[in-house]
Formats: C-alpha cells, sequence, structure tokens
C-alpha cells in the first residue's frame, strides 16, 4: 500500500486493455462533487440511523429532543482537539475500508491519503463483488452501529463521541451509493477492478 495525495487517474492504456479482454464500465458519478450530490438521500437515511441509535442509547440526547432544544459550551482549546479528533476518525474509516482490501499490506495497486476534507483508499487489485460489498460497507457498520453500543458498556457514550458516529454515518453516503451501483450492475460472483474513478467489473 503506498501513499499518494489524491486518487490516481484512470489509466487510458488500462481502460482499453479492460474492454478488450470483454471488462464492462460500471455506471457510476464521474467524480467525487457528482457521488456526493447522487449520495446525499444516504446521507440522510444514514444519518436518522445514528440518530435513532443515539437517542436510544443516550439519555441526555433523548432529554434534548423531548425539550425542544440544547446548549453547548466549547472553548478555542477543546474545539481544536475535537477537530483533530474528526481527522483521526475520518482516518480510521479509511484504515477500516483498507483492513478488508486483500494483501493490501504487500499490493502495489493500493493507494490512500487525505485530499482535503476527504481521506481515501482506492485499490486496483482484483476483487470479488462480496468482499468489494464488505469493503465499502464495513466502516459504517463498525464506526456508526457497532461502536456506539461498546462506548455505552465502557462509559464513553457522550455528545462528543455520539456527534463523530453521526459524522461517520453521513460520510458513508457514498459507500453506500457505490454499495447500491455495485449490488444492482454486478452479477454474483463476478470481479471488480477500479482505473482512478471508473469502475470495471467481470
Amino acid at each position: 500500500m503506498r501513499y499518494a495525495k489524491k486518487i490516481p487517474p484512470a489509466d487510458k492504456e488500462l481502460r482499453e486493455r479492460l474492454l478488450a479482454e470483454g471488462w464492462k464500465r460500471l455506471k457510476e458519478p464521474s467524480n467525487l462533487v457528482a457521488a456526493i450530490l447522487l449520495s446525499a438521500p444516504f446521507m440522510v437515511v444514514n444519518g436518522i440511523i445514528s440518530l435513532a441509535i443515539a437517542y436510544y442509547l443516550y439519555p441526555p440526547f433523548r432529554e434534548a429532543i423531548n425539550l425542544n432544544g440544547f446548549s453547548l459550551t466549547i472553548n478555542g482549546v477543546k474545539l481544536l482537539l475535537y477537530v483533530v479528533g474528526v481527522f483521526i476518525f475520518l482516518a480510521i474509516h479509511e484504515f477500516i475500508h483498507a483492513c478488508f482490501i486483500p494483501d493490501v499490506l504487500k499490493s502495489d495497486k493500493t493507494y490512500w491519503g487525505i485530499n482535503g476534507l476527504f481521506g481515501f483508499v482506492s485499490t486496483a487489485e482484483k476483487i470479488k463483488k462480496g468482499r468489494y460489498l464488505i469493503i465499502s460497507v464495513m466502516p459504517f457498520i463498525l464506526l456508526s452501529l457497532v461502536l456506539p453500543f461498546i462506548l455505552k458498556f465502557m462509559g464513553w457514550l457522550n455528545g462528543y463521541t455520539v456527534f463523530l458516529c453521526l459524522i461517520n454515518a453521513a460520510g458513508s453516503c457514498v459507500d453506500c451509493l457505490n454499495i447500491c451501483l455495485i449490488a444492482i450492475q454486478v452479477p454474483r460472483g463476478a470481479y471488480i477492478v477500479s482505473n482512478g474513478w471508473e469502475t470495471y467489473f467481470k
């Protein structure tokens, strides 16, 4: 796995070779902005799920909702720590993606990095459809669905950790869009390979 400042662009020679070998191109957004816009409904649904879990697990949040409002005071140092915490949480999100990529540490076709406010993991390795779906969904499951229950059990669930889980849920919207596109267009048992922002299956 190698570091990159941004997701590598599509390789024209690889594109031609894949098409010549019978790979089909997935119908998907061509850039991050388009993907975010199309994934907005998933952002809403994921956010509602995360808030429902918080409502169930975290009484102060439930009380704030029932009282139609709450107040929050944050000083400068705490705000800085909170922002750093968000970036660390986003990095963990991408690390979880990477953990499920086959032979990720040995792969010279897998890249990770931070592009502005967004982290990414990109791989050109051939991956089976089922494995690809697992890679895509695990950060949402582990950080937004499972983690709140673990934090509650350990006594670490508070307004900030609830916020982190919510941010992760909303940020997983593009992953959820990809999951739907793969689930609908790619046959069972097929392989998937990425070429920059382009995705192919066979």
